[in-house]
């Protein structure tokens, strides 16, 4: 079945269903993951126009609009499926606001926001430190100044001993900024040549010499780590994310208990997108450019349960690591619904 038919059948169930799930749900089963991308926010401050594109490679591309990335990203995706199935032509799924070509827009807006940052920079920071085994950034709001509609927010981001500052005209541009400027200061640097390295590698032969796991992480003492527990509403949160995951009685999580889950004659990332239909959840893979020491792809899974849950794979191939990743979070969730 091409995947135009497999689209057709999918949008009938478009009036119970988000354009967004039915075209996840719809590309899943093809081991397809669509790709969302924020490329211009217009209009006034209390009322903006965001402007969604969702794309499959370079061949099916489509732009939606909105009063919130929300409902531009499910006008992306219906516009998209609308696409597929030969509905619209490509120049009618790519609408522009009159003036502007989408060409145009992209080569105008480099980033979501004003702060001349593109993509995600507190994501790969994270990433970063996630593959560097480090123990993830902090951010520390310094200083906030200004006229009520002018204001001027400063926000430092903590990685180990290294700090940066970040500024902008909210909290969200200075955390970014913050986390850009740490990001390219690490960037920049060789691991070879930074005391990070040799702090590691010092601390590791004190441990072979029989020291313990205080002394072992002892460089770590300074890193400000944010938990959960101060947070009462949050720690609430959890404690009902976790008792709704245990009285789950749906077909899938049903499936999950009662299989036992295998790469090899299983399609993790399938049933996986199905049990977070089931469940209300969303997933998120993020390609690791960089190969593993056994030069393996890599590969992190972003589950958005509370709390956020994060797992990792390997495999020959970018897809091997998806399906490696997807199979981390079965076992989890399958851990997390047992009754």
């Amino acid at each position: 079945m091409t995947l135009g038919d497999a689209a057709k059948l999918e949008m009938a169930s478009l009036p119970t269903k988000t354009p967004v799930s039915v075209l996840q749900e719809l590309l899943s089963r093809r081991g397809i993951t669509p790709k969302y991308e924020l490329v211009q926010i217009e209009g006034a401050i209390h009322e903006p126009i965001f402007r969604y594109r969702v794309f499959l490679s370079n061949e099916y591309i489509a732009t939606g609009t909105g009063r919130s990335k929300k409902e531009a990203k499910h006008a992306a995706a219906k516009n998209l499926l609308d696409l597929l199935v030969g509905k619209t032509t490509a120049e009618q799924a790519n609408p522009t606001n009159g003036t502007t070509s989408l060409t145009d827009i992209t080569n105008q807006v480099v980033s979501p926001f004003d702060d001349k940052v593109m993509g995600n920079p507190i994501g790969w920071l994270q990433e970063m430190c996630m593959s560097r085994r480090w123990p993830p950034p902090s951010y520390e709001m310094e200083n906030e100044e200004g006229l009520p509609h002018e204001r001027q927010f400063t926000i430092a981001c903590k990685v180990l001993k290294f700090r940066e500052i970040g500024t902008g005209k909210s909290k969200k541009l200075a955390k970014r900024m913050a986390a850009h400027k740490m990001w390219q200061a690490l960037q920049d640097m060789s691991l070879e040549n930074t005391n990070i390295n040799q702090m590691f590698d010092e601390d590791e032969e004190l441990a072979t010499r029989g020291g313990n796991l205080q002394s072992r992480y002892a460089g770590l003492k300074d890193s400000k780590i944010n938990t959960i527990a101060s947070n009462n509403s949050h720690s609430h949160k959890v404690s009902q994310f976790h008792k709704y995951l245990k009285q789950a009685n749906g077909p899938k999580v049903t499936e999950l208990q009662n299989t036992s889950v295998s790469m090899k004659d299983f399609n993790c990332i399938q049933f996986l997108q199905e049990l977070a239909t089931e469940l209300q959840f969303e997933t998120t893979y993020v390609d690791i450019d960089e190969k593993s020491v056994t030069g393996k792809y890599q590969c992190l899974l972003q589950i958005s349960t509370v709390p956020l849950a994060v797992c990792f794979g390997t495999g020959n191939s970018p897809k091997d690591a998806q399906m490696s990743a997807a199979f981390n979070a079965l076992e989890y969730l399958k851990i997390a619904t047992r009754k």
